[in-house]
């Protein structure tokens, strides 16, 4: 058979089937009426028109309420100590021992560690002798010997003065009645003009030395202090040699061992590190609006911060509000808090990670909604809100933090609405449909709370 025979006995068949087909489509019953008859004319009874309310799809729905409930907020929070000292060598010298064990507790004055202070006796030793040494001295000064001695010359040539005066009122009326030589009186009136010209000399003497006494004393007063001041400053380098923990805190690890030089000028290398973890800080960045709910939860009294550990388990001793940093970051827009943690038994170190929570401890009244009810496209949020005549109609929202199965509403809703819960994909906005409410369990409890 060739291509043609085969085509033509393929449309047979075909022609075949349809007619088949379309004589059994022709016998049909013909319905009867109540009675078994016909209806009048013979023709079928016309079909009952939908009714609407059949019609529209049933759907689970929630009114949107209000209730009473305390927040909690969670920020990511590292730990600081609230202080740290690195100790260092204030004297050079060879490292002698260290008297406490690396990573355990010490305490305030706690001797950490010894360094070689024989140089420093040593020079304690010569400052002593050099202040007994300048005690000698400031005393022969205050003695003023000299001034004595120039006193003494200044009497004896005044005396003399006086003897020569003598001796030429003696001379003077003998002369004039030529009793005496006048050469007796003329060498009676030079030894008297001799002997005045020694006591001016003698006065000058005083003076000069009276002044040189005056320095002397000082100078012998300043070398005193400075001897004073290097048998102090001794003392203090022969102190410094025992080095003690400036703080009670955690010590680290050894950082230089022990006969090695240190405290050279210029060497700022440290020995070893001490952090103090009772109390111990925690510091967090918040954003804006959250720094302003912390602020009035604080100012109410009722802020309660906790802090969550790495294992998710809650530190037992509650944290005080310490400091709030002075600006708001323009970049972050967040502020800077630090939280003080009491760490008596010496859990908490610092640089740990965990969670600053902050409870309020005055409920807010706020609203829900479920989270079934929500429809999120990337940061649109969206509900189902059934109204008049059980129309729907579709409207944003602004939602919160979640309570269990709902939502906080911010915006967008108000007490009493009726919104779907489940048949989203049955509904289409303006359509009518069928609802059926079912409170969620938040608003179950707060209806049982006021109804109690």
């Amino acid at each position: 058979m060739n291509w043609k025979s085969k085509f033509t006995y393929l449309l047979a068949v075909v022609a075949l089937g349809t007619g088949l087909a379309l004589s059994g489509c022709s016998k049909t019953e013909t319905p009867t009426s109540g009675a078994g008859e016909s209806a009048p004319g013979g023709a079928a009874p016309a079909a009952a028109a939908p009714d609407p309310a059949t019609m529209a799809p049933a759907v689970t729905a929630a009114r949107v309420r209000t209730v009473e409930q305390n927040f909690t907020r969670e920020w990511p929070a590292t730990l600081a100590s609230t202080a740290t000292v690195n100790v260092r060598a204030r004297v050079e010298g060879t490292l002698e021992n260290f008297t406490f064990k690396e990573g355990q507790g010490v305490q305030k004055g706690q001797v950490l560690f010894r360094i070689d202070d024989s140089p420093y006796v040593a020079a304690l030793q010569q400052a002593q002798a050099q202040v007994a040494q300048c005690e000698a001295n400031l005393s022969y000064a205050k003695a003023q010997v000299s001034v004595h001695q120039a006193r003494a010359d200044l009497n004896s040539a005044r005396a003399d003065l006086v003897r020569a005066q003598q001796d030429v009122d003696r001379y003077l009326p003998l002369a004039k009645n030529g009793v005496v030589p006048t050469q007796t009186l003329d060498n009676a009136i030079a030894q008297r003009d001799v002997a005045q010209a020694k006591v001016d000399a003698a006065v000058a003497v005083l003076r000069n030395t009276e002044l040189s006494s005056a320095s002397d004393i000082e100078v012998a007063q300043a070398n005193l202090e400075a001897a004073q001041a290097a048998v102090t400053q001794a003392k203090l380098n022969i102190g410094y040699c025992t080095i003690t923990s400036p703080l009670r805190g955690i010590i680290g690890k050894l950082d230089v061992s022990p006969g090695n030089l240190v405290g050279q000028a210029g060497n700022t290398q440290t020995l070893v590190t001490i952090s103090a973890l009772d109390p111990i800080y925690c510091n967090f960045s918040i954003a804006e609006g959250e720094y302003l709910y912390m602020m009035r939860h604080r100012d109410k009294g009722g802020a309660n911060f906790e802090l969550v550990l790495s294992d998710n388990t809650v530190y037992k001793y509650k944290g005080t509000f310490n400091m709030l940093s002075r600006t708001v970051d323009s970049k972050s827009g967040t502020i800077g808090m630090r939280i003080r943690f009491p760490n008596p038994d010496g859990l908490l170190r610092e640089g740990q990670f965990g969670r600053l929570r902050l409870t309020s401890q005055t409920p807010e009244r706020v609203l829900v909604v479920p989270q079934k009810a929500v429809s999120s496209v990337q940061s649109d949020h969206s509900v189902y809100v059934i109204g008049k005549d059980n129309i729907i109609e579709s409207r944003n929202i602004v939602i919160g933090d979640g309570l269990g199965t709902d939502f906080i509403v911010k915006s967008g809703l108000k007490p009493g609405e009726a919104v779907v819960v489940d048949g989203l994909m049955k509904v289409q906005v303006g359509s009518p449909c069928r609802p059926t409410f079912s409170e969620s369990p938040l608003a179950q409890a707060a209806e049982e709370e006021e109804v109690g």
